[in-house]
């Protein structure tokens, strides 16, 4: 490893604790992977509070601004605090500058970014974490004229498969975008166990911030046909439930007794709900390319998952089950077939281990990422 004060630095631009999410995992699993070795790695935190020093009429006017554009009236005056803050962190000359963000405001703010790096002859990646194809269709004309222009702002864009690629290059020249899968520590996840004699069947089910994208109605709407086929079954539901709208749907049912509500849980309280499951369901109706599913194929679960996003370029052909968006049928049918077949289900486990481990560990992110670095300060 080389010595810190020679290693060139890299200013990573994103959420950060105490956010949680899809992105600020991806962050956390960049710092871990190895690439730290060859880069000085150095956060820019967007989910922090950035104070915003205007006065009274500054912040109405601002607060305008916003509205007009579409945004809620707090992202104007954020932003330019942001924007303050980093500014502040180029000054110190990183080498080069590594933004991500999903489809909301801080794809346009990530664009100011880069066009503020740009301005200070400093390198910058776009990192594509949202379901732009949802969302673009939704923007008004202006947002949507703006947004091929916007997207050759920073020098390279970088998505998370290469069917966002094709998607993407709708809009940009292919050459100019780069394929980054996510990447997870296969030894935080290993496989727990998974006995064949077990008779009762352990179905895991992981939504974070939007139950109804993730699929958790989905879940409950299979789960009495799944009940009728499997009597010794068991659901864990982990994710955000704020209003109580899925546990309410299964309170006084026969169903309470066979499912458990553990709420939101932190990183280090995953690996053993993985571990203590044989199957994984990701019934969502929109995705870019989950960390759930990374997690459990390193964990060693076949996947009942939807066919949309990076889930069957990732996940394959064989790596549980693929089903329409929405629907319950389909995904009770899948989970059926697999709970009568626990020799199947063992060996599409090992397989999902094994792909993790070879296409998507780490280690393999590291040395991706570090090539990218290398390209892009040259």
């Amino acid at each position: 490893m080389e010595p810190h004060h020679q290693r060139r630095r890299v200013l990573l631009v994103g959420p950060g604790p105490p956010a949680m999410g899809g992105i600020a995992s991806v962050l956390d699993a960049i710092a871990a992977s190895g690439v730290g070795e060859r880069f000085a790695l150095e956060r820019f935190v967007t989910s922090a509070r950035h104070a915003p020093p205007y006065g009274l009429a500054g912040r109405a006017l601002s607060a305008a601004r916003a509205r007009g554009l579409g945004f809620d009236g707090a992202f104007d005056l954020e932003a330019r605090a942001q924007l303050r803050d980093f500014a502040a962190a180029l000054a110190t000359r990183p080498s080069l500058v590594h933004l991500h963000c999903s489809h909301g405001w801080d794809f346009w703010l990530s664009v100011r970014m880069a066009r503020l790096a740009h301005r200070a002859n400093v390198p910058a990646l776009l990192h594509s974490h949202g379901n732009f194809d949802v969302e673009v269709p939704r923007w008004s004309a202006l947002r949507r004229a703006l947004f091929p222009r916007a997207l050759r702002v920073p020098q390279r864009l970088v998505v998370l498969s290469e069917s966002w690629k094709r998607w993407f290059a709708q809009h940009l020249d292919p050459a100019r975008i780069e394929v980054v899968y996510n990447g997870i520590d296969t030894r935080r996840f290993p496989p727990g166990a998974h006995a064949a004699e077990n008779p009762t069947l352990r179905l895991l089910f992981v939504g974070t911030r939007d139950p109804a994208i993730k699929g958790a109605d989905v879940v409950l709407a299979a789960l009495p046909e799944i009940a009728r086929a499997v009597p010794q079954l068991r659901l864990v539901m982990a994710g955000e439930d704020p209003e109580r709208l899925e546990a309410r749907r299964v309170h006084g049912t026969p169903l309470a007794d066979c499912v458990r509500f553990v709420g939101r849980q932190d990183a280090a309280a995953m690996p053993a709900l993985y571990a203590d499951a044989d199957l994984l369901l990701l019934p969502s109706r929109r995705e870019v390319s989950p960390m759930a599913l990374l997690e459990a194929m390193s964990a060693g679960l076949p996947v009942v998952a939807s066919r949309v996003g990076a889930i069957p370029e990732v996940l394959g052909d064989a790596g549980g089950a693929l089903i329409d968006a929405g629907d319950a049928s389909g995904l009770a049918r899948a989970v059926i077939a697999l709970a009568r077949d626990p020799a199947r289900r063992a060996r599409i486990g090992a397989a999902n281990r094994a792909r993790a481990i070879a296409e998507f560990d780490l280690a393999r992110l590291g040395a991706r990422l570090a090539a990218l670095y290398d390209a892009a300060c040259a």
